[in-house]
């Protein structure tokens, strides 16, 4: 191995697993940076390996910085390319390979062409958003081909050229030019990014493997079980309104809809998701408030025999990989790049429309099996190390 592996992430739940996996499979090999704001405490990550930087002293981001830059074999891991991290791509001397493990939020969220389809109406109304010239003018299939020949743009109308200004011409878009691997959570997630920047290529990985995530619960099954889990997490691209109307309209005795709201979002969605809950689905509702140990956590997954996830992006496969592997019946929207690659693969999966229908019923020990042979097949640790090799054989090329 003549590369060394720099990782620049945050402090989130997932980089604990991700670094176990990368330490078994290239131990001593990577540089593990964590961003965060001096004399902050960190919330999730427990790791001893990690190295603290605070991006907004000048001289925490020059050493940064100067190490990556010292040496031409380093090779840049991002996880999640948010804004700080966008900085640290333009600053990196070109030569050396950049790599971006996306995340969801810092796609979809960062590209205007994407963005605007997150969301589902009620939950616009919620947050107050409206379809307006921008969208339209952006879904149009002339847009790209406009700002890629300037010359037609300074004909256009003035308002449309500062909307492909503010598209196209923007700090994340010129980041995503100098990025040259890119690690989707599912396949069908490559072909977006590749609208941006055609020569990006493909790279696996996937944060944590089954037998980490499940531990001694392994061995468990959720076949017959009541509850239902709902979203995973506050962030208003979970469109938890419109499945709340959809299960007030249905006789769930005494199941708990479980909706965890431990994390993303602001307050006043969450607020209102609440009100929401409440109002909607009474007694049977049940927010989870405070974040949980992941064992504590599965025992709430092993209660629920139903997973429903409306994100119209890619969001909360851990959640999908553990609930599909214990044997849950799986609903996820159908515009969800998630839910495109898992039926494209053979992996029994619901649309939500589907829900009012199906969510009294379970899964057969059949689909049951096919389901928890793929998930393993993908997800398993022999899997998981496989693609850390295959990784690191692509950006040593």
């Amino acid at each position: 191995m003549s590369t060394s592996i720099v990782h620049i992430f945050n402090d989130d739940k997932f980089i604990d697993p991700s670094i176990k996996l990368f330490e078994e499979v290239i131990p001593n090999q990577s540089v593990y940076y964590i961003i965060k704001q001096k004399g902050d405490a960190l919330h999730y990550v427990k790791s001893t390996n990690v190295k603290r930087v605070d991006l907004a002293i000048h001289q925490d981001k020059k050493e940064l910085l100067d190490y990556i830059n010292s040496n031409l074999n380093h090779v840049v891991f991002f996880h999640a390319l948010d804004n700080d991290k966008q900085d640290l791509v333009r600053e990196i001397f070109p030569t050396i390979k950049k790599v971006w493990f996306i995340w969801g939020y810092d796609l979809y969220e960062n590209w205007s062409l994407l963005k605007k389809d997150i969301y589902q109406s009620q939950t616009k109304l919620l947050i107050q958003i409206k379809s307006n010239f921008k969208d339209k003018f952006l879904n149009s299939s002339f847009a790209f081909l406009l700002f890629q020949n300037i010359n037609l743009v300074k004909n256009i109308n003035i308002r449309a050229f500062k909307i492909l200004n503010n598209t196209f011409n923007t700090k994340f878009y010129q980041s995503v030019q100098l990025i040259d691997f890119v690690v989707p959570v599912v396949p069908t997630e490559f072909p977006l990014v590749k609208k941006i920047n055609s020569k990006v290529k493909y790279a696996p990985f996937t944060y944590g493997c089954i037998e980490d995530l499940l531990g001694n619960k392994i061995d468990k099954n959720v076949k017959n079980q009541p509850n239902i889990l709902l979203g995973n997490s506050a962030d208003p691209s979970n469109n938890h309104v419109e499945v709340f109307l959809e299960l007030s309209k249905l006789d769930l005795k005494d199941r708990i809809v479980y909706v965890p709201l431990s994390y993303g979002g602001n307050d006043a969605y969450k607020k209102q998701v609440l009100n929401a809950g409440r109002e909607l689905l009474g007694a049977n509702f049940q927010p989870l408030i405070d974040f949980m140990p992941l064992e504590k956590y599965n025992e709430i997954l092993l209660s629920c025999g139903t997973l429903i996830f409306n994100h119209n992006r890619q969001q909360g496969v851990g959640n999908i990989i553990i609930s599909g592997y214990l044997g849950a019946s799986l609903f996820l929207n159908e515009k969800s790049p998630v839910y495109q690659y898992y039926k494209s693969i053979g992996i029994k999966v619901f649309s939500i429309s589907q829900v009012s229908k199906l969510i009294a019923t379970p899964l057969n020990d059949y689909d049951i099996n096919i389901n928890k042979t793929k998930l393993n097949k993908l997800y398993s640790k022999a899997a998981v190390h496989e693609k850390i090799n295959t990784l690191l054989s692509l950006v040593n090329e």
